[in-house]
């Protein structure tokens, strides 16, 4: 089954805009809801940005035709930067914190379901062997996985989809740089059988920065931080994703990137 995914200004869309002719009835949402909860024990194998960009296929009505920018096709997986327009583009919030800082702030919100476990307790619950960084100038400062208490627990807000995954923090001198790591089961399932199609549609403030038959990275530039996108193929044909969020500039985080996939 063909899937149209939607990822530039996602968390916005789904958490702070009202998109027009579109009612997200609280069904409409149950449902999202419970599509992701359904998945139990494996929610860390789609990162919670993917899942965030699934649900958008539940609201997909309100769909807006895009002008193709650039188009690549990536083990099977049709990727496009399209222009979609002034009319749905969401200034930014002059106000707006940064990943680290939103994703502190739901953790602590939701301690009660959610919990860091150690880099040692999660190479063992990860169902996928987690991509460890090579010493660079980068200065590694934390490591941790991040699960919910519950194994059967379904996600009941969008702000949870920031949680679940492995993180690394680093520091370079003024600047910092989280990175979070999933194993992207959409992805994966695609690379693994020819017969599925995915197409993955970024909006035109996104640029390939690599493209070979192991890699596919992607970079944002924002205002608040610039963020750098890389989906991993591994040996056994499965997806990890890296995703780098800072204020780095673009060739600091290729190169804190390629500390993690460099063969």
């Amino acid at each position: 089954m063909d899937s149209n995914l939607n990822i530039d200004q996602l968390i916005h869309q789904m958490k702070e805009t009202k998109i027009p002719e579109v009612e997200i009835s609280g069904k409409v949402m149950q449902e999202v809801l419970s599509f992701q909860g359904n998945q139990k024990r494996q929610w860390f194998r789609m990162s919670p940005i993917w899942a965030a960009i699934c649900a958008v296929l539940v609201i997909s009505t309100a769909s807006v035709s895009a002008a193709a920018l650039l188009k690549t096709n990536w083990n099977g997986i049709q990727i496009n930067i399209s222009d979609r327009g002034e009319s749905i583009l969401i200034p930014a919030d002059k106000d707006e914190l940064s990943f680290k800082d939103k994703f502190e702030t739901y953790l602590a919100e939701s301690s009660t379901i959610w919990e860091k476990i150690s880099a040692d307790e999660a190479s063992v619950q990860f169902p996928f062997p987690l991509l460890r960084p090579q010493d660079s100038k980068f200065t590694l400062v934390q490591s941790f996985g991040v699960i919910p208490k519950d194994p059967d627990y379904r996600m009941k807000t969008i702000d949870e989809w920031y949680l679940g995954g492995f993180f690394d923090i680093f520091r370079w001198k003024q600047s910092e740089v989280m990175v979070k790591q999933d194993l992207d089961g959409h992805m994966a399932d695609t690379v693994k059988d020819p017969s599925k199609t995915l197409e993955l549609n970024f909006g035109a403030s996104w640029e390939y920065v690599e493209v070979t038959d192991d890699i596919l990275a992607m970079f944002s530039a924002g205002d608040i931080e610039n963020r750098l996108l890389v989906s991993y193929k591994t040996a056994d044909h499965n997806v990890i994703t890296l995703e780098l969020w800072g204020d780095m500039a673009k060739d600091d985080l290729i190169a804190l990137a390629k500390t993690y996939v460099k063969n």
